[in-house]
């Protein structure tokens, strides 16, 4: 399992369901590695597949070919790298990695394709804020030598926190995760 960093700005109960997601995925795909980035404020859907912009005004996503998503440098509040012990292993050790977002062209970023950042891993961002908003954002990308796949969720704060809505995948998928790492959860021996 992996840990999912906090900041004041953030509700317990959305970390939460950060944390099962993240532990979900891990379950599902077991990759080698695993990058847990912490978003100032919360992104919409629009991020997910999205490579930059071209003529400063229209916005391109590729579906193809899996770009990261440019989110500037200073909207980065932390970011994680695990990698996995060992190939048969479920246990991951944090470790050290170069940043996923950096500062250059709209052009550049329409070759910052994820297979140059991991060949078998994921990447996970969550966004920041949801205490005072209510809401909450995560965004998924699997990458390994079989599949390049991204979605998005957006959970709101009712009585409590709920998947709100689901891009690039479905409803049913997510929530499949979400309870895969909450019954992982439940299982572990408390640290």
């Amino acid at each position: 399992m992996i840990t999912v960093h906090k900041s004041e700005s953030d509700d317990p109960g959305f970390l939460d369901e950060v944390q099962w997601m993240a532990n979900g995925c891990l379950d599902q795909y077991q990759p080698a590695e695993v990058y847990v980035i912490h978003i100032r404020d919360w992104f919409d859907s629009k991020w997910c597949y999205f490579s930059g912009k071209r003529l400063g005004a229209i916005g391109v996503s590729k579906f193809q070919d899996l770009t990261l998503p440019p989110f500037v440098p200073n909207r980065v509040l932390a970011q994680d790298h695990y990698h996995r012990l060992l190939t048969t292993s479920d246990i991951y050790e944090l470790s050290d990695a170069p940043p996923l977002h950096i500062n250059q062209t709209s052009e550049a970023n329409f070759k910052r394709f994820t297979e140059h950042a991991t060949k078998n891993g994921m990447i996970i961002w969550f966004s920041s804020g949801s205490i005072s908003t209510g809401r909450g954002s995560i965004m998924v990308y699997t990458v390994s030598p079989e599949i390049k796949f991204g979605w998005h969720a957006t959970f709101l704060k009712k009585a409590d926190w709920q998947i709100d809505k689901v891009t690039f995948t479905s409803k049913s998928f997510v929530k499949n995760l979400r309870n895969l790492g909450l019954n992982k959860s439940q299982n572990c021996p408390s640290k």
